[in-house]
């Protein structure tokens, strides 16, 4: 069927000026798209998801009355009894008849598949032509258009025939009526309705049934009890009832997903969205196709829906238009993808994300001149004003613009924009006397011998890694290409710059070990420009990587050997894939060899016989022809392609021009060993300075420690320099945080370690290295007097309220890989870090830093009692001890502890989730007991812990439910009567309150629970401490007359309390040989108690006795 409307001659002497549309595909062609259909629909196994969709088949199915669907109504109440609606119908059945001649050609047509171009021989170039027109000028619209159409737009019509350039008409409309004959009155065509009575514009939705609801808690209480079966049961019968609660179709796709079922899951979304206009659940249901449907191939089609959908909404939506061109781009639809750049770039000019696919798209369709304006614009914008340092100009910025440019052969550009733009960016753009086209020698890497000769240079107003040494690689190389691109007077200068990848090096930080691609790149360049001897300098060392070493890397190979005329190379590099000739690759190599050989007649047969196997894009990609000129549009003898076609040809030697001299570039061959050196013997002087700076921080530790200002200025000073050094060492600082230190790698030349310090062995960087080949030492210093430094660093930035560079340094150190997989450092840097919140009094980290503890030292008593000490020692705002993280952190602790004391038989008997189950279970540890930490009891540090975070946001009941827990646990500790009494006391204070008598009573009891607890071991600290809190709870009751013997008695105790404070020095700080003992006294607390209720209550003279003898320093 295909042949008898598509014919098509490979020696077609016409299809010399076919147009390749460059969105073909070689798996899949996405741009297929299914006929539109009046509601979206998906096929499913499950009958009863089948029976509850049904209303968006084709084949059958309809809403229930009186539902709606898309904001009108979808069928009549009974189609039986709508006589008006089937006597239309009937009409138009009756004289469908009088147009199938018309509409036969156009019927067979729609049963030819679609044109596959790489597959079918008989496709023709004229009918590409046809194609390529006609997709341009679809594409070229704006696809937001369609959706406006498809959603129900009144101007939308609809056309029959394909009409245009292929003949025929384009439709019944199209059709005269016979001037004498008899006329007809005009007949109403199908999908046309009348004037329909009623209000215009778009009907309420239906109001939700009794029934609907009844069915919709039932799905959500299912959901709630995870009973995955009865949830779908009555999801199901709720869509029935009524489709268009978008609700009702995300809670059945979740549960879908849930059960594995994906794909139902994504089209139960798709199809139940439409009855909505809601953004928001358009937005959601996007998400979730990316999320799981990004295999699929239906989901791209559905997600351009969506996102045309919401544009449709809101056509200045900038994500949609966004998410919309880079659907478009991953599916192949370049064009389109493209259009939308376009689209999106007269809103926003300087999206860097948009030009990076808009650079992508144009690559793809072989036109990169289209993308070429936006970037100068951007670049211009850039340049103007931005600072280099916070602009988005970078430099793979500026490697895609170069490319581009390299791409369209436009060589005094990409020189230009790589100059000028670099320049910028390294921060010389006032410097415009590099501006020439003779040669490169701004991007030397010394200023000597050519730099100095240019009159305007100043070798001391930049630094020398502003130059040559700071210019990009990749760019590097592109200067190179575009000096061979234009001409031969360029080659030395582009040699020039190939040669800082240093070919010849071996190294293991050799540039061909980071750069791999680019060698072959600059090979690729030099073996087209016909200098076979220098490409070969770049291909060979290619061929110790043998996942580079593919069909077309040994035909290049090869015709480089066979033009120097090196037989047993050639013969060798032909005979490696020999194996593989099913390989694409190696016909699109063999077919460049032929090329290079003069052999045209065989070069045409291969690429022939790739064109019909669907690799037109192949030979397009490798710079082969496509078409074939008319002169040799004739088949020829092919010549054998097996053992006999590696026989070289006779050798002529290629022909340079005389006047091209390579004597320069060849004495600059070993310049990248030179740099190498100079490198190390810099670092070597790097290394004796940082030894000394640190000699000279230690004489003046003793004057620092003393406390001489400009000691310590100096010291700070000094320090700065050595911890740059520090931090400046890349090693140290991997990508990934989780890798350990294990060498310097290619490092480990450049730094003078101590005598006798191993390295890794040569060839064993990324294998496994043993402790002791580990360097533990950097400039000669061990990595603990590093770190002993580092916190000295950080505890001196703290002392002098530097609180960001005392914060700076610890990150440093907290991320350096020689401190971040070590226990012990780690544990050292915590401390300090603690230490220098508190004096810093910054809340907040010390708050994150008390987490740290609870996290890595789980159900440990002494970590949640330092969290509680450290808030308590830190002055200033407490939400963040009861904020949000912090909350969750805790309860989770209390579950996870509780779930693991449960026994196996009681586990059973509470509703807990499958997820509350594994997140408390933490089947990460290893063990499935449900008890990972081993815990036989409760630790009611824990639970007070959450109590008082729950007092402190006033929550006085769930406070209260934990402290009684803790006290069940320990009823003879004080403290837990004293937070019960002042909770039941506070919320007394309530202004709502069930019982407040009751409330207080209560508070007042456990008031004296403690009281009687604290006081019952005579010790004064504990009596004077039981006396202050009773007097002032008395206090806060307003209780005067009880509150004040409570405060003079705490006046009394103060001798006591400070004998004891004596006794404890004498003793030796602790009573256990520690350090100096804080007793607190609350003398001073309760005598300024005393002068407010004194002072208020007019006895002044009194209070000025309390002021005098306990509040005078």
């Amino acid at each position: 069927m295909a042949n008898q409307f598509y014919h098509y001659e490979l020696d077609n002497p016409q299809n010399n000026t076919a147009v390749y549309d460059e969105e073909e595909t070689e798996d899949e062609d996405w741009s297929v798209q299914r006929p539109a259909t009046a509601f979206p629909f998906f096929q499913t196994s499950d009958p009863a998801m089948q029976a509850a969709y049904s209303y968006g088949d084709p084949r059958g199915g309809s809403y229930p009355d009186p539902t709606i669907h898309q904001m009108r109504s979808t069928a009549p109440p009974d189609e039986a009894l709508n006589t008006d609606t089937l006597a239309g119908l009937a009409d138009d059945i009756g004289n469908e008849a009088e147009d199938f001649e018309d509409e036969s050609l156009t019927g067979l047509l729609g049963q030819v598949p679609p044109d596959n171009r790489e597959r079918d021989p008989d496709f023709g170039a004229s009918d590409l032509e046809d194609e390529e027109s006609a997709d341009d000028s679809s594409d070229e619209t704006d696809p937001e258009d369609e959706a406006i159409g498809r959603k129900g737009s009144l101007k939308a019509t609809a056309t029959r025939g394909r009409g245009g350039r292929r003949g025929g008409r384009g439709g019944r409309a199209t059709r005269s009526q016979p001037e004498d004959g008899p006329t007809k009155p005009p007949r109403r065509r199908r999908g046309e309705m009348g004037r329909r009575k009623g209000k215009y514009g778009p009907r309420a939705h239906a109001e939700t049934t009794p029934r609907f609801k009844e069915l919709n808690g039932k799905l959500t209480e299912a959901f709630l009890d995870k009973d995955w079966d009865k949830g779908l049961e009555y999801g199901f019968e709720a869509i029935k009832e009524n489709p268009e609660v978008f609700s009702v179709h995300g809670t059945i796709a979740e549960i879908l997903i849930r059960k594995g079922r994906i794909e139902d899951a994504l089209g139960a979304l798709f199809v139940g969205v439409q009855a909505t206009r809601e953004p928001a659940a358009w937005r959601y249901v996007v998400e979730k196709l990316i999320e799981y449907g990004a295999h699929m191939k239906d989901s791209r089609q559905r997600i351009q829906d969506c996102y045309s959908e919401l544009i449709s909404m809101d056509p200045e939506d900038y994500d949609s238009r966004l998410g919309r061109m880079k659907n478009y781009h991953k599916a192949g639809q370049n064009i389109r993808a493209r259009n939308e750049c376009f689209n999106l770039l007269k809103r926003d000019p300087y999206d860097h994300e948009v030009l990076n696919h808009l650079s992508g798209c144009c690559f793809s369709l072989g036109q990169p001149e289209d993308a070429l304006p936006a970037y100068e614009n951007f670049v211009s914008y850039c340049m103007e004003n931005d600072l280099p340092e916070q602009s988005g100009l970078d430099w793979s910025f500026l490697d895609s613009y170069a490319d581009m440019l390299i791409q369209m052969q436009r060589w005094d550009d990409a020189i230009k924009i790589i100059t000028v733009a670099s320049r910028w960016v390294l921060g010389r753009s006032e410097e415009t006397f590099w501006d020439w086209e003779k040669d490169d020698r701004e991007w030397d890497a010394e200023n000597e011998p050519r730099r100095v000769e240019v009159p305007q240079f100043d070798p001391g107003h930049h630094d020398v890694g502003t130059y040559g040494q700071g210019l990009l690689v990749e760019l590097r190389a592109k200067l190179g290409f575009a000096r061979l691109g234009k001409g031969s007077d360029h080659v030395q200068e582009a040699l020039h710059h190939f040669e800082f990848l240093e070919p010849e090096d071996e190294a293991e930080d050799a540039y061909i070990n980071e750069y791999p691609d680019l060698f072959r790149e600059v090979g690729d360049a030099l073996r087209e420009t016909k200098l076979h001897q220098e490409a070969l300098r770049f291909y060979e060392p290619l061929k110790n990587k043998p996942e580079l070493m593919d069909s077309r890397f040994c035909f290049d190979l090869a015709i480089c050997y066979q033009a120097l005329g090196r037989d047993e190379d050639y013969k060798s590099s032909l005979q490696i894939f020999k194996r593989n000739a099913r390989d694409p690759q190696y016909h699109i190599g063999l077919a460049k060899l032929y090329q290079s050989q003069g052999r045209v007649a065989d070069m045409w047969h291969l690429i022939k016989q790739l064109r019909r196997v669907g690799k037109t894009k192949l030979v397009r990609d490798a710079g082969l022809p496509l078409v074939q000129p008319e002169e040799l549009n004739t088949e020829a003898p092919v010549q054998k392609t097996g053992r006999d076609a590696t026989s070289p040809v006779a050798y002529t030697p290629p022909q340079r021009d005389q006047d091209q001299d390579l004597s320069s570039a060849k004495r600059r061959y070993g310049e990248g060993r030179r740099l190498r050196q100079e490198r190390i013997e810099r670092d070597h002087q790097q290394d004796m300075i940082i030894n000394s700076l640190w000699q000279d921080m230690k004489v003046l530790d003793s004057a620092v420690d003393a406390g001489d200002p400009d000691a310590l200025s100096e010291w700070l000073g000094i320090a700065n320099e050595v911890f740059e050094d520090f931090q400046g060492q890349q090693s140290f600082f991997p990508r990934d945080r989780h890798l350990k230190f294990i060498g310097y790698g290619r490092w480990r030349k450049i730094l003078n370690l101590p005598d006798g310090e191993q390295f890794i062995p040569e060839g064993e960087e990324d294998g496994p290295t043993d402790d002791k080949d580990i360097p533990v030492h950097y400039r000669k210093i061990h990595f603990d007097e590093w770190l002993e430094w580092i916190m000295l660093l950080a505890m001196r930035y703290a002392k002098n309220s530097n609180r960001e560079s005392c914060w700076d340094v610890l990150n440093v150190a907290a991320n350096a890989n020689i401190f971040a997989h070590e226990q012990p450092r780690i544990l050292l840097i915590r401390n300090v870090s603690m230490t220098c919140a508190l004096i810093l009094q910054d809340n907040q980290r010390l708050v994150e830093e008390a987490r740290w503890f609870m996290k890595w030292y789980p159900y440990v008593t002494e970590t949640y009692r330092l969290f509680c000490a450290v808030n308590r020692f830190c002055r200033g705002d407490v939400s963040f001890f009861n904020s949000g993280p912090e909350q969750k952190f805790t309860l989770r602790a209390v579950k996870t502890m509780d779930f693991g004391l449960l026994p196996q038989e009681h586990r059973l008997n509470f509703l807990f989730t499958d997820g509350d189950r594994v997140k408390w279970s933490e089947p990460s540890s290893g063990r499935n007991n449900g008890n990972p930490h081993d815990l036989v009891e409760h630790d009611p540090a824990l639970l007070v812990l959450y109590g008082h975070m729950m007092f402190v946001a006033a929550t006085y009941t769930s406070a209260l439910t934990y402290y009684f827990r803790a006290y069940v646990l320990q009823p003879e500790d004080p403290i837990l009567s004293l937070c019960i009494a002042i909770s039941y006391v506070q919320m007394g204070f309530k202004r709502q309150t069930e019982n407040r008598q009751f409330q207080i009573q209560q508070g007042l009891s456990f008031l004296q629970r403690y009281y009687d607890l604290r006081t019952r071991n005579d010790v004064a600290m504990h009596m004077q401490e039981a006396e202050f809190n009773m007097a002032v709870m008395w206090h806060s009751l307003g209780l005067l007359h009880l509150a004040v013997p409570k405060y003079e008695r705490c006046l009394e105790l103060s001798e006591r309390v400070r004998q004891e404070q004596q006794d404890v020095r004498d003793d030796g700080g602790d009573g256990q040989g520690g350090g100096m003992a804080y007793i607190e006294d609350f003398a001073a607390d309760a005598a300024f108690a005393l002068q407010l209720i004194f002072s208020t209550g007019g006895d002044f003279r009194g209070a000025r006795k309390i002021t005098e003898k306990w509040l005078v320093l």
